[in-house]
């Protein structure tokens, strides 16, 4: 084998050996569950080896009476949780984590009835924040914002504080204008989109 064989060999090998890493982050259901958990100080490491275990661990034993264990080890050695002394802590990448899953979470409540003003938000994330600007653009979708201008986003609803959340979460708040009227453009066909 030359040395230009062996170079590309190695980085076949490092380039699967990152999406192996990648595959093995992805978070369970349940491993969500017991971040928010461990986030809110209600998982201790004595309550795990009484053979009664607290109530709200429960859901997760799925017939397993090393369920919840299982996962705690699984989340120590993805290096979410930290096993000192007698409670369990989220790392720091424990706690950016549960971050993400609380955003993944929220939702926009909408009322039974429009109360006529629409809510805007603007957005001019800079290009060395791609991806923030991606992640930003990817929830105002997933939370049904209609798209007026490039960086031009409408919803019939109150949204400032969850807007305000998911702005600060991406450290981008000094990027994002929320604003309101109650006259629009289009407004009949986005009245329509959102079926007022």
């Amino acid at each position: 084998m030359n040395s230009k064989e062996v170079t590309n060999k190695q980085i076949i090998v490092k380039r699967a050996r990152k999406k192996r890493i990648k595959r093995r982050f992805r978070l369970g259901d349940n491993e969500k569950e017991i971040i928010k958990l461990i986030g809110i100080g209600t998982v201790v490491i004595s309550s795990l080896a009484l053979p009664n275990l607290p109530i709200i661990l429960k859901p997760f034993l799925n017939s397993r009476p090393n369920g919840v264990w299982e996962l705690i080890k699984k989340l120590n050695q993805k290096k979410i949780i930290n096993l000192g002394g007698e409670k369990v802590k989220l790392t720091t990448r424990g706690r950016q984590l549960l971050q993400k899953i609380k955003m993944g979470e929220i939702e926009i409540s909408r009322p039974k009835k429009w109360d006529g003003v629409w809510h805007l938000v603007s957005y001019d994330i800079p290009n060395n924040l791609n991806k923030e600007r991606d992640y930003f653009r990817s929830v105002l979708k997933r939370w049904q914002f209609y798209q007026i201008q490039k960086s031009l986003w409408v919803y019939p609803f109150e949204c400032k504080e969850e807007i305000a959340a998911l702005a600060e979460y991406l450290k981008v708040a000094s990027y994002v204008v929320i604003m309101t009227t109650d006259l629009l453009a289009n407004e009949d066909e986005v009245k329509e989109i959102f079926n007022l």
